[in-house]
């Protein structure tokens, strides 16, 4: 079985666009999911990007900060360098975060998992933020499902 029969593969910021200071991305309902990874690719940024994840009760609430933790890509998307660290694909150590981590990421991959149990107590909703002075991103967020299923219901409301 494949990636996409055994999680949820959901975009949450399809924007290849100038995302100007900060962007939310879709919440996402994690009721039937244990875990979310979240997948960014940055076009050029002005400055470090600041990652962020909140939950809340309803579809954009951002109440309480979700500690998370984050990965940062060893160099430039598009960078290759053979049985090195320093290649596009090769994430450097996880870190830890409680509210934000903050990763220079100008055309870079950056990593992010949250864990459900992590969340307030019937906080269901997650939403992600990211803030820069000017930016390109495209989001993508791997669930992983609580429940085995293949082609699930959405995630969004």
């Amino acid at each position: 079985m494949g990636i996409a029969e055994n999680y949820k593969i959901v975009p949450v910021l399809i924007n290849p666009t100038d995302f100007g200071a900060s962007a939310d991305l879709d919440s996402i309902d994690m009721t039937n999911y244990h875990k979310a990874t979240f997948i960014f690719s940055f076009g050029t940024c002005g400055a470090a990007v600041v990652h962020s994840f909140n939950s809340g009760v309803s579809e954009g609430a951002k109440t309480t900060a979700v500690a998370c933790k984050g990965a940062l890509g060893g160099a430039a998307i598009g960078t290759a360098v053979a049985d090195s660290a320093a290649s596009c694909d090769v994430l450097g150590a996880w870190q830890a975060c409680t509210t934000t981590l903050s990763l220079v990421a100008t055309t870079k991959m950056t990593v992010f998992e949250v864990d459900a149990s992590a969340m307030t107590l019937g906080h269901n909703w997650l939403t992600g933020t990211i803030a820069a002075a000017s930016g390109i991103a495209s989001v993508v967020a791997i669930l992983e499902p609580r429940y085995s299923g293949n082609m699930s219901g959405t995630a969004l409301k």
